[in-house]
């Protein structure tokens, strides 16, 4: 089972690489991240903590994108570059 820690760890890598090459914007897909963090097939039962991790990396100009012709997409983020602020504490409202 991989962890909130992994998936993370994984978001903030991107993040990190995609701001290095200069990019405005990286848009996160929940599933397309647990497929690459996970040796296991897409599973409702553990993408929670996949989900959790990408709203804790979060900040306030980041933005949760819908669509509606995906259904089993169930979280899709566009975090904005570069990343100024650190993510959203529990305290912080969604």
């Amino acid at each position: 089972m991989v962890s909130t820690d992994q998936f993370r760890q994984a978001i903030r890598s991107r993040l990190e690489q995609a701001g290095a090459q200069g990019g405005q914007s990286l848009t996160i897909e929940c599933g397309e991240l647990y497929r690459s963090v996970s040796n296991h097939p897409v599973s409702n039962r553990w993408m929670v903590f996949c989900c959790n991790a990408m709203r804790a990396e979060m900040t306030i100009s980041d933005e949760v994108i819908f669509d509606h012709a995906k259904q089993e997409t169930l979280l899709k983020v566009k975090y904005r570059l570069p990343r100024l602020r650190g993510p959203r504490t529990a305290m912080t409202p969604v």
